[in-house]
């Protein structure tokens, strides 16, 4: 019998990303995507992940990296990502989320999800008649509504949705361009677990229908089932498939050394007669409401100087509004019986005093802070004077910053602009600033966001050690995942999502 012709089919290559040898990031990477792979990108912060992503999605230049789409792949890739987050607040400030009334201008999750914006229609420019896609639309989106629980949302603004909420709504836009390649970067930062799960099988369904997915990764248990192949970035980049085990040992940066933990300043005497036996923090009776949305419903809360709480509970439930409530970001603390360091909350009265002796760190505000600052400056922006303006940087204090810096591995980018780091360099450069001025009173938002596990683990161990030398200090702490909360804690307070 003759064979003719016979030639072994090969699968069709959808992107090839070659980088030379001397490119600032991905050196040497020679990275090809088949048809029918679905790949998994792992790597320490700095190593490139959110640079890649933006790559792929046609935001980002790089010189020295060579990116090659299939033609059917061109205009049709879709990205999720923190950076998407920072541009849906970057015409607010980082109070705006709370003052509600007044942000009339920005659209509402229904809005941000219709036909006309997602297609970027102009309503001023002439069509043709596309009542059919607009029917199959409106189908689509009724299905990922549901799928992403939205419904709750749709007419929320969307400068006032939780770092959750606004993943599942930028999620939900991706998925309604109807992309050829889905392009998610770390998707399951701020998700509560229940939706973590939920995300898992949202995108393993995606997976069993085809649609290509790259997935930018800090955890293990975050890979669905169905994904094959695993891009590890690091000082050298590698590429094979998935094993069974999910991701191998975390190409990450050694802890630093023992010369450069530094000690931390004793915690100032406190008598236990006094101002330590007295509540650190008061909330009596407080309700908190946006429109027909119910947050806090007569929250009764007491912390006293010394205790370690965390605070859990889904996307939505007011973790952040809490927080907000003790700093004195929101209007609403003026409404309601609140004291903290023992002073009750009067209007016209000067925050300064209080928001000085409170060390903070958040995704807000990482969204909304100074990209133009080194990070030496943005360390030291964190001591205040009693007028709110940072204190003049001594010697002392300069070195005593630079020992943060130095803590968490970033001597060599102190002189670096803010905006220039990784979304994981850029939190732990707010952790420095929050514990640089030895606040009696810490309040940690989801502190975990966007570390590597080297880094991760590196400021679970700052923060035990604080917990344990410092005992007069106070630390109100936000988690959505069991193993981002040090050893230490001793109470919680669990809220609830209350419905509409």
């Amino acid at each position: 019998m003759e064979l003719k012709n016979v030639t072994e089919a090969r699968p069709k290559r959808l992107l090839h990303l070659k980088a030379s040898t001397t490119a600032a990031f991905f050196a040497g990477l020679d990275w090809r995507f088949y048809q029918g792979e679905q790949w998994v990108v792992s790597g320490p912060n700095g190593s490139g992940k959110s640079l890649l992503a933006a790559l792929l999605a046609g935001r980002a230049f790089l010189p020295g990296v060579r990116l090659t789409l299939a033609p059917a792949l061109e205009e049709r890739v879709a990205l999720v990502s923190f950076d998407q987050q920072r541009e849906q607040v970057e015409t607010g400030w980082l109070q705006a989320r709370w003052h509600w009334l007044e942000e009339v201008d920005h659209p509402i999750v229904a809005q941000f999800l219709a036909y006309d914006s997602v297609q970027e229609i102009n309503p001023f420019e002439i069509r043709p008649d596309d009542s059919a896609a607009r029917q199959r639309f409106a189908r689509r989106l009724e299905q990922i509504r549901k799928l992403l629980d939205l419904a709750p949302l749709s007419n929320h603004w969307m400068l006032h949705l939780s770092h959750g909420e606004m993943r599942r709504v930028l999620l939900a836009r991706a998925l309604l361009e109807n992309p050829r390649l889905l392009v998610l970067d770390d998707p399951f930062a701020g998700l509560d677990s229940r939706m973590r799960l939920q995300l898992i099988a949202i995108l393993a369904q995606l997976v069993r229908d085809g649609l290509p997915l790259v997935l930018m990764i800090r955890h293990a248990d975050e890979i669905p089932p169905g994904f094959t192949h695993h891009l590890q970035l690091g000082d050298a980049c590698l590429i094979g498939k998935l094993r069974p085990s999910g991701l191998g040992a975390a190409q990450s940066p050694p802890l630093p050394s023992a010369e450069t933990y530094m000690t931390l300043p004793p915690a100032p005497a406190v008598p236990q007669t006094g101002p330590a036996a007295l509540p650190l923090v008061e909330l009596c009776d407080v309700s908190i409401s946006y429109g027909s949305r119910i947050i806090f419903n007569k929250l009764n809360w007491t912390v006293r100087t010394g205790e370690r709480w965390v605070v859990s509970g889904p996307n939505g439930s007011g973790k952040t509004t809490l927080l907000s409530l003790i700093s004195g970001d929101n209007p609403a603390a003026y409404a309601n019986d609140i004291r903290v360091f023992g002073r009750p909350r009067k209007v016209g009265e000067s925050l300064w005093a209080i928001r000085r002796r409170i060390g903070q760190v958040s995704p807000e505000m990482q969204c909304y802070f100074n990209d133009a600052a080194t990070c030496l400056e943005a360390v030291l922006s964190g001591r205040l004077n009693r007028d709110g303006l940072p204190v003049r940087p001594t010697r002392v204090l300069r070195e005593e910053a630079l020992r943060w810096l130095a803590l968490f591995g970033l001597s060599a980018e102190s002189a670096a602009p803010f905006g220039s780091l990784s979304a994981g360099h850029q939190r732990l450069v707010l952790l420095a600033r929050a514990f640089f001025p030895q606040p009696p009173l810490l309040l940690l938002d989801e502190p975990c966001f966007s570390l590597d596990q080297t880094s991760r683990r590196l400021v679970l161990e700052t923060l035990e050690r604080i917990l344990s030398e410092r005992r007069q200090e106070t630390v109100i702490y936000v988690a959505h995942r069991t193993d981002d909360i040090p050893q230490g804690f001793n109470h919680e307070l669990r809220l609830t999502l209350r419905p509409a």
